[in-house]
């Protein structure tokens, strides 16, 4: 599939799934096709492209298909949601950790790696204790699965840095960028779902989502 071809499927599949989950809030199995769709050709991108079969491409579309098994999950409720995409970032981490050892061990990588986690981890806690000042704020076993789950995205987020810095590939920051989108969505999911809603949450957190899944994508090309 060539990259104009999927980026413009892609995108209007994207836009498509933003403007009905904006303008109809009643689930639906017509919109939850839509919305998983943008990370199935994600998938069928990665397969299509694939240089040659290795364990970093399969694991690659594994961890894209989980993103759109936790796209209709997050349509039925939220537990089973983050239970897929918690699977996913799994997913992503071992496969950017195991495929930046591949280029070496190198010092500032792995320093880039610990900072990264370390920074990560102040947010985190930051994030956590914002979320615990809401009006409502959520029941405590809810509120630590969030924040096992940001965790799991800080996880990817890293990773992908490191495996930037291993590969020394200028376009690794595709991916990079696609790691620190996912955190916004998701940070921002959070802060809907348990603190306040905010005006045009969802074509915000949709649009990152989105982003997030299309440069993670965009692997194949770059590694």
């Amino acid at each position: 599939m060539e990259l104009l071809l999927y980026g413009i499927v892609f995108w209007v599949f994207a836009v498509l799934s933003t403007v009905l989950k904006t303008i109809t809030k009643e689930a639906a199995t017509w919109r939850t096709i839509i919305k998983v769709t943008p990370a199935i050709l994600g998938v069928i991108f990665v397969f299509l492209n694939r240089p040659f079969d290795t364990i970093f491409y399969s694991l690659l579309m594994i961890a894209l298909a989980f993103c759109a098994l936790g796209d209709a999950g997050m349509e039925v409720n939220i537990l089973p949601g983050l239970g897929l995409f918690l699977i996913s970032h799994i997913i992503y981490t071992l496969n950017f950790l195991t495929y930046g050892f591949s280029f070496g061990i190198g010092t500032i990588p792995i320093a880039l790696l610990f900072i990264s986690v370390s920074i990560l981890m102040v947010y985190i806690f930051f994030y956590q204790r914002y979320l615990k000042t809401a009006d409502e704020p959520a029941q405590a076993e809810m509120l630590r699965a969030v924040i096992f789950y940001a965790f799991a995205i800080s996880l990817t987020l890293s990773s992908s840095l490191f495996l930037w810095m291993s590969s020394g590939i200028i376009l690794g920051s595709i991916p990079f960028i696609g790691a620190v989108s996912f955190v916004i969505s998701d940070s921002l999911i959070g802060i809907r779902e348990f603190h306040h809603s905010f005006r045009f949450a969802e074509p915000i957190i949709l649009t990152t989502y989105y982003l997030a899944i299309f440069l993670l994508s965009m692997s194949v090309l770059v590694y």
